[in-house]
């Protein structure tokens, strides 16, 4: 997995690069282990501060984006702190991913169920071997 960690108006720190890797890249990495075989998953993190002027509210913005393949999940989050950002933004990050994981194994199940459905003859139409042997006989 490839990971892009972006700063804007704010300096990262070593401390807070670590926290960031532990809250959110880890985890990220843990539900995504077979993930790998639709192509290099992408997670890119935005770290940035909203505004200058203001000292208290909503000042700092922590923003994901993991491409998988195709798809596109994205998290957003505005807080005080930006270690509560990345809490919350880590909280939404596996919601967003289990939606996407139990969506397709429930695709499968409905088109498993859809194709054994059609396969499926009707009573009359089977031939049941062991009941005509024995009222065919002599």
């Amino acid at each position: 997995m490839r990971v892009t960690i972006r700063q804007k108006d704010i300096e990262i720190t070593p401390a807070l690069h670590e926290y960031i890797k532990q809250k959110i890249v880890r985890p990220v990495e843990k539900f995504l282990k077979r993930e790998e075989r639709e192509g290099t998953p992408l997670l890119d993190i935005e770290v940035a501060r909203t505004t200058r002027h203001h000292k208290k509210g909503e000042v700092y913005r922590v923003s994901v984006s993991l491409t998988l393949g195709k798809k596109l999940i994205r998290a957003e989050v505005e807080n005080e702190d930006v270690h509560a950002a990345c809490d919350v933004i880590e909280d939404e990050l596996k919601r967003k991913i289990t939606s996407y994981k139990t969506r397709a194994f429930s695709m499968f199940k409905r088109m498993a169920r859809r194709v054994k459905k059609e396969l499926r003859f009707d009573r009359a139409a089977r031939l049941f071997r062991k009941g005509r042997d024995w009222h065919e006989g002599n």
